[in-house]
C-alpha cells in the first residue's frame, strides 16, 4: 500500500531540499518544516539548499499544498 503523500504529495528537489535542511535543523513534520521557511529564508543556506533554479516563495506554494493534502503533523521522514 502506497502512502497518500506518494500520490497526491510528490515534493519537487527544491521543496525536498528544504524539508532535508528542516530536518537537519530538528523539525520533524511538515508543519514545523513550513514553519522554518522564514528561517532558511533569513539564512544564508538558501543557495546551498535550493540552488540557482528555485525560490523560497515556490517552496512555500507546494509546502502549503503539501499540508492541505496531508496535513502538518506528517513525519518529515515518511516524506524524504
Amino acid at each position: 500500500m502506497t502512502d497518500t503523500w506518494d500520490e497526491e504529495f510528490s515534493p519537487s528537489a527544491g521543496a525536498l531540499n528544504t524539508l532535508r535542511w528542516a530536518y537537519g535543523m530538528g523539525a520533524t513534520t511538515l508543519g514545523e518544516a513550513y514553519d522554518m521557511l522564514e528561517q532558511l529564508e533569513l539564512s544564508n543556506d538558501v543557495p546551498e539548499v535550493l540552488g540557482h533554479d528555485d525560490t523560497v516563495e515556490n517552496v512555500r506554494e507546494e509546502l502549503d499544498f503539501g499540508l492541505e493534502t496531508v496535513g502538518p503533523d506528517a513525519p518529515l521522514t515518511s516524506l524524504l
